[in-house]
């Protein structure tokens, strides 16, 4: 078969997508693939990453395998894709094994164009036996920051693709993508992906159409009232703030006010966090205050404002949060305001999350008493793991917990996932004929519950524990949770024919090596990630503080050397303004009085002033930001005494 063209490209974007052409880079990053090079696609958020291996996998004629970071961003693309009629599925610790078995069954049968897998999954034996079997003609290493040290996210297994990869040959085309890589992550990522002649293709770190503005002030609370108040007028949101306490009194806060707001983080159930999301993108909820669970994979282009209540600790979250205002090209604001305390907050939580050796192993050793493994043993199956528990058996608070988890899992010590999506297990303790005779007995309404029970959950349910989303279960049913977990009790407190489960935001943790009598570890490896979160959060106050342009020093540190000041953000203003000289007592009263007489638009007021064009702008923004005067009509530009 003839190799696909640019052509056969642009024709699957029609199709599929309802693009007539390309957005500026993506034809050339698919050009790169379709010609067999080692691609790297350096896109900002929302530059459409995604498309740049998602075109090609459409037109090839084997798999394409996307290796992602992110259970819920697996989730959400794969939903997407199936949306627009294009078969692709995911693999990864939250699926049970004969499930993973069957979707890899369905690749080596060609019923997929995408199949998504978590980085730690390529190590498992029935990922490595079944890898000859597939045909693969395309890997994209998605997020690819996390494979270096130096990036904002970074993910140990990320290291080993190339080796765990390294029975497929030279025919498989490889493409990584990433919105933030510094030239360290640009660097190591060829490196470890032995990219030897990449074709690096970059859309370059400009947002002409964002005005980055940020605000030191002690008075955080009025400015971020003031910033949402402004920011509404002109369409939908984001507040980000680093507590879900914060979350939910922001929220509540807005929608007293009359501004319809939202909470979102990782403790809310992700149906209703899904439900939230879809909310904010149509525009029925102008405003989502949230954690940074929100937005990865979030395709709204206009959202015209970010604000950041907490500061971030890094520019790449930064940045990438940031960047999902304006990602239609239009007048868009991101907005930091913080206090110089935040800075000095941030180091002592990073310091913090770097617990000494003797916690560490303390952690280590409840965790495998909670998962009931002796010395020596192996843990193969994900399970959830319940922090309170552990924290009871250690001493520890639940946060020391989490944060020993995660710095145990950086060294590679256990792999964690944290849950997108509720599940209930089940598992029947009778046999199959057992059921059917009580279906046929019970009163036909709880009989057919048992029966569909039965069916829906099937074989694997009578072995062990077999897990459904919740959502799936309900749909299918035809009740909500509160009935199936009633009806479920029924079943096993008072009929004990089965035993049930429920996973929520419970984190699975798999022990990566035979439990150790005591915690092994290199002391130097251990620490190393936290010096060099230490270094990126004095980035992110250098940004906070400089007084040069914002988005010459957020270019820079990417990478580009030939950034000019953009003229927009909050500096760039005040440096014009300087220029220009500072607003008068008297240049207010001048505009005071032709109000007086009513409202004016922008054209008579300069008519009568006689001043320049920028003259006039600096004296209206300035009266407006002391409230001297109001707005009252956008596009004539018309302004009133407040």
């Amino acid at each position: 078969m003839s190799q696909p063209t640019i052509e056969d490209a642009r024709s699957a974007l029609k199709k599929y997508w309802g693009y007539d052409d390309f957005r500026p880079g993506q034809d050339e990053a698919i050009q790169s693939v379709l010609d067999g090079n080692q691609t790297l696609v350096l896109f900002p958020t929302g530059g459409g990453k995604s498309l740049c291996y998602q075109v090609p996998a459409v037109v090839f004629e084997g798999l394409t395998i996307v290796i992602s970071p992110l259970v819920a961003l697996m989730q959400d693309q794969v939903d997407q894709l199936q949306k627009l009629g294009i078969r692709s599925t995911f693999i990864n610790s939250t699926i049970p094994g004969h499930e993973v078995e069957q979707r890899l069954v369905n690749a080596r049968n060609g019923m997929y164009k995408l199949l998504y897998i978590a980085p730690e999954r390529l190590a498992t034996q029935r990922w490595q036996a079944e890898l000859p079997n597939l045909n693969i003609e395309q890997i994209a290493v998605d997020e690819a920051h996390c494979i270096s040290e130096w990036g904002h996210d970074f993910r140990p297994s990320y290291r080993n693709i190339r080796e765990e990869l390294s029975q497929l040959g030279d025919q498989v085309r490889w493409i990584a993508l990433t919105a933030t890589a510094t030239p360290e992550v640009k660097k190591d990522l060829l490196q470890s992906l032995r990219f030897d002649e990449p074709n690096v293709i970059s859309g370059g770190f400009k947002r002409p159409n964002l005005h980055w503005w940020v605000n030191e002030t002690q008075k955080k609370r009025d400015l971020l009232i003031n910033a949402v108040k402004k920011g509404i007028k002109l369409g939908s949101g984001i507040v980000y703030s680093n507590t879900r306490k914060d979350c939910q009194y922001w929220a509540d806060f807005f929608t007293n006010k009359g501004i319809l707001s939202k909470p979102y983080h990782a403790g809310l159930d992700s149906g209703v966090r899904e439900k939230i999301q879809n909310q904010w993108i149509s525009g029925e909820v102008p405003l989502v205050v949230a954690t940074n669970a929100f937005g990865m994979g979030i395709d709204k282009p206009d959202c015209r404002f970010v604000v950041h209540y907490s500061m971030p600790y890094t520019l790449e979250a930064y940045y990438q949060e940031a960047g999902r205002a304006g990602r239609d090209g239009e007048t868009s604001y991101p907005i930091l305001i913080y206090k110089k305390s935040d800075v000095d907050l941030l180091k002592s939580r990073i310091l913090r999350s770097y617990p000494e050796y003797e916690m560490l192993n303390k952690i280590y050793m409840a965790l495998c008493d909670e998962l009931n493994l002796a010395v020596g043993s192996e843990h193969e199956a994900m399970e959830p793991v319940d922090y309170k528990a552990v924290a009871k058996r250690s001493g520890f608070t639940e946060r020391e917990i989490q944060v020993g988890v995660e710095v145990l899992q950086r060294l590679e010590i256990l792999e964690l996932t944290d849950l997108y999506r509720s599940k209930v297990g089940i598992h029947f303790l009778v046999s199959r004929s057992y059921v059917r005779d009580k279906v046929d007995e019970l009163e036909s309404k709880k009989g057919e519950f048992l029966d569909q029970l039965f069916r829906i959950y099937g074989p694997p349910s009578f072995a062990d524990f077999h897990y459904i989303e919740t959502q799936y279960l309900t749909d299918k049913l035809s009740i909500n949770s509160n009935q199936l977990r009633k009806a479920l009790r029924v079943f096993s407190e008072h009929d004990q024919i089965l035993k049930v489960k429920y996973i929520g935001e419970k984190p699975l943790v798999r022990l990566m090596n035979p439990r150790m009598p005591n915690l092994h570890i290199d002391q130097k490896k251990a620490y190393h990630y936290r010096d060099v979160l230490l270094k990126k959060l004095e980035y992110m106050d250098g940004y906070a503080s400089t007084q040069g342009c914002r988005e010459v020093y957020l270019r820079t540190y990417f990478g580009e050397t030939d950034a000019r000041p953009c003229g927009n953000c909050d500096n760039c203003k005040y440096i014009s303004k300087e220029k220009l000289g500072a607003v008068t007592d008297s240049d207010i009263k001048k505009v005071k009085e032709i109000l007086m007489s009513g409202a004016h638009d922008i054209q008579t007021i300069q008519n009568r002033t006689d001043w320049d064009r920028e003259k006039l702008k600096q004296v209206i923004e300035f009266m407006q930001r002391e409230q001297v005067i109001t707005r009252v009509e956008e596009k004539k530009e018309t302004y009133k005494l407040s």
